[in-house]
């Protein structure tokens, strides 16, 4: 061995090439494990930094440990005699060898290198400026090696890597069979590699790798990280989308640089841009260009506002306060016409400078809200017109309320000062009927009003003979009438068929609210004329039916005229201050017409008088109808029967209340029990005989138990009379509401304070028999009786 070591370093200690022998040692199994230096010249040695004498005798793997590819030649040389030439890369040296690889003798071979590093070091230096990573590829044992620079690019931990593993831990799923078939075309040298995909951490990878012309074994690549490329291209696709979806609605679109004070023209629409474009025909300094628009075209009033607004100073101002979307308006001269425009500046998003102008035409909008502001104005009107007629109406109701009660207290001491003097007791308590009557005339007139605002007005239809309707006006106003002087004519002569279907208590109303006005605006002397007549033309089972009332009073001027039926209006004319009234009966009579189907239409004169036209459409009545209100009528006029031996259970928590009906009840014969709350009266019921009462009367609203309450408990009794029971509702709730809640309590019928005894009374000759002894009723459920809550006399 020594021999030899000579005759090598005689030939090799001078060479410049590389040049060394190993001896390869074997295991106990004949397999290769490790190497051994047995000679190297200078050349060699000095490539792994050591001196000859620090190598010699060491074993190679515990020197440089890792890849196999070494010794598999070296075996092969050794003990096979079979010489090769092989590249590989040293991770620790971070170069690329070129190796040939001799036998010398069994066990023993010889080895010189090339170092081709070289050939990838400007790439090397290139990529190191560029920020990206150098990775080598053994397409024997397909693995990667990878620099520190690529490691940090994919954030791979590891120096050895398969290339399939790497892509995976990388770009994941997103790299998808499309690499994969890279892949394979790359390792079948039928081309490169190239991936591009995003990472776990949201970063973006650019991958290349690509063969070499200087090896047949090694390759190598470069791993980039574009992920701030990627975010810019991304953000230019956001600002077209933007952009785009601004041209849809805009009619010019600018982007300003305002860094550089650029204008670049991005799209001008039809010809409403035209004058802006001629403005900026052509694209450059931002300033100058907006400077000749403003002066060439704003109006000139608002040429200083809009100069201030969108100054490159004062859009960096804005900017940099965290405003980035904000729109100046102003008036733009288009030939001899001015329409209104829309400049949105848009900042995109930093750490860009530059802007957006979006130009839209706002004259239709404008025109619009100015239409709507105009609208909203004349409501405020109305409103603030409301406000104060409801002030007024507020401070004559004090008034109008305060008169017909002080009339009943006044006429009430009077009384009990002379109770002995019979015709004055009755003229006072005459009296405190008839204000009484006034006063309920006012709340009743609120309630309607009410109803009416809140769509809840109600109609009962009945047969009604027009002849009745006029007698009884004449029988109204006929004495009020002549004792202030005025002649009352009624006029009935042109009706060819007088029974109608419609609700009495309505067309009563017109009749009151229209004549009464009419008698109390009327001076002395005057004449008031009503007219009932029939007009052709009406479609089959209807007629057409006209009421005019006309006086030779005051009249009305236009101006109230226009204001007639407005909630608590009255004339300014000075009567109104001199006569009672709310300054409603007109609103609800405009109302009850137009919800009948009708029209209403109003002549006057400042002077000369007033003439009321009130068209109804009316269906007739047939026969049977007519007969069977005949017979109603009939049972209401015989209701003044002796009720002896009829017994009625009254429940009502207010002592007054119940005082008064028990006295009453009591006239007309009825033996009366009392229930002071609605529990009382169902304890009251259980507690006797079936049959033991022939009536209930039940107010609605009760402290313990409401009176639908107790109704529901008493139809619910197992007792035979307690399905057929007569249960009528006494109610101050004027309300739809409280008639809902009595019909689904299975209350009978429904009457309401202040009651109308004679009614009453006719509701109870209805309900019991004349022959004393359990009713013979068809069966529980709502059997209406008439509307009681305003009186008719």
């Amino acid at each position: 061995m020594d021999e030899m070591v000579k005759v090598w370093a005689t030939t090799f200690d001078r060479s410049p090439l590389p040049f060394g022998v190993v001896e390869v040692l074997l295991d106990d199994k004949g397999r290769p494990y490790d190497c051994v230096y047995r000679y190297l010249n200078n050349a060699a040695a000095a490539i792994t930094g050591h001196s000859v004498e620090d190598l010699m005798g060491v074993k190679m793997y515990e020197l440089w440990g890792g890849d196999p590819t070494w010794l598999d030649h070296y075996y092969e040389a050794a003990y096979e005699g079979r010489p090769s030439v092989f590249e590989n890369l040293s991770d620790m040296l971070q170069k690329f060898f070129r190796a040939e690889v001799f036998p010398i003798a069994e066990g023993l071979c010889g080895f010189s290198l090339h170092d081709v590093t070289s050939w990838i070091m400007p790439a090397q230096r290139s990529l190191d400026k560029a920020a990206a990573g150098l990775f080598f590829y053994d397409m024997r044992y397909r693995q990667m090696l990878l620099t520190p620079s690529a490691r940090e690019q994919s954030g791979v931990d590891t120096d050895y890597i398969g290339l399939s593993e790497f892509i995976d831990r990388t770009f994941g799923d997103s790299a998808g069979d499309g690499v994969r078939r890279q892949m394979e075309r790359f390792l079948n040298r039928e081309g490169s590699l190239y991936q591009e995909g995003q990472l776990a951490d949201g970063r973006w990878l650019r991958m290349s790798l690509d063969h070499s012309d200087h090896s047949d074994r090694f390759a190598y690549g470069f791993l980039e990280d574009f992920t701030r490329t990627k975010q810019a291209e991304q953000r230019s696709e956001q600002y077209i989308e933007v952009i785009d979806s601004l041209g849809a609605e805009n009619f010019a679109l600018y982007l300003v640089d305002l860094e550089t004070n650029e204008l670049e023209i991005y799209r001008r629409g039809d010809g409403v841009a035209e004058e802006f474009a001629l403005a900026s025909q052509q694209e450059g300094d931002y300033a100058a260009v907006m400077d000749n628009y403003i002066d060439s075209f704003v109006v000139a009033e608002d040429r200083p506002r809009v100069r201030s607004e969108i100054g490159s100073d004062v859009l960096r101002r804005r900017f940099e306060s965290g405003e980035t979307d904000f729109s100046v308006g102003y008036r733009r001269l288009f030939g001899d016409d001015e329409q209104y425009v829309e400049l949105r500046v848009i900042h995109l998003p930093s750490p860009s400078s530059k802007v957006i102008l979006a130009a839209r035409n706002m004259t239709g909008e404008m025109r619009e809200q100015l239409s709507q502001k105009l609208v909203l104005e004349n409501a405020l009107e109305l409103a603030e017109h409301a406000s104060q007629a409801k002030s007024t109406f507020l401070t004559n109701m004090s008034h109008d309320f305060r008169t017909p009660m002080n009339s009943i207290s006044g006429f009430a001491s009077i009384a009990l000062d002379h109770l002995n003097d019979t015709d004055r007791v009755r003229d006072c308590l005459r009296k405190i009927m008839l204000s009484s009557d006034h006063l309920l005339s006012l709340v009743n007139d609120i309630l309607d009003v009410s109803r009416i605002e809140s769509g809840k007005m109600s109609f009962n239809e009945d047969v009604v003979d027009l002849h009745d309707v006029a007698a009884d006006v004449e029988v109204m106003f006929g004495d009020k009438a002549a004792q202030c002087g005025i002649d009352l004519a009624v006029d009935v002569g042109r009706l060819m068929h007088s029974s109608v279907v419609t609700d009495p208590l309505r067309l009563n109303q017109i009749l009151v609210n229209t004549v009464g006005n009419a008698v109390k605006f009327t001076p002395q002397g005057g004449l008031v004329t009503v007219s009932l007549a029939e007009c052709a033309g009406a479609p089959r089972g209807f007629g057409s039916y006209t009421i005019t009332v006309s006086d030779t009073g005051c009249g009305m001027t236009p101006d109230f005229l226009d204001r007639l039926f407005m909630p608590f209006e009255r004339d300014g004319l000075g009567y109104a201050n001199k006569t009672e009234g709310t300054g409603l009966g007109m609103t609800i009579t405009k109302s009850l017409v137009d919800l009948m189907g009708g029209e209403i239409v109003v002549d006057s004169v400042v002077g000369r008088g007033t003439r009321f036209t009130i068209t109804l459409p009316l269906r007739l009545a047939d026969e049977d109808e007519v007969a069977e209100a005949r017979d109603g009528a009939e049972t209401i006029e015989e209701c003044r029967r002796d009720f002896t031996g009829c017994r009625v259970l009254v429940a009502d928590d207010d002592d007054l209340s119940r005082e008064i009906l028990m006295e009453i009840l009591k006239d007309y014969g009825f033996a009366v029990e009392e229930a002071r709350d609605g529990d009382a009266a169902v304890r009251k019921v259980s507690s006797v005989e079936p049959f033991y009462y022939d009536a209930v009367l039940m107010d609605m609203r009760m402290p313990r138990m409401d009176g639908d309450e107790a109704t529901r408990e008493i139809r619910a009794l197992d007792r035979a009379d307690a399905a057929t029971l007569p249960i009528i509702a006494e109610t101050a709730d004027a309300f739809e509401e409280g008639q809902r809640r009595a019909r689904e309590a299975g209350m009978t019928a429904l009457t309401t304070k202040p009651l109308n005894i004679h009614a009453l009374i006719a509701l109870l000759a209805e309900f019991i028999p004349e022959k004393w002894g359990p009713p013979q009723q068809k069966g529980p459920g709502w059997l209406p009786g008439p509307d009681f809550s305003r009186r008719e006399t």
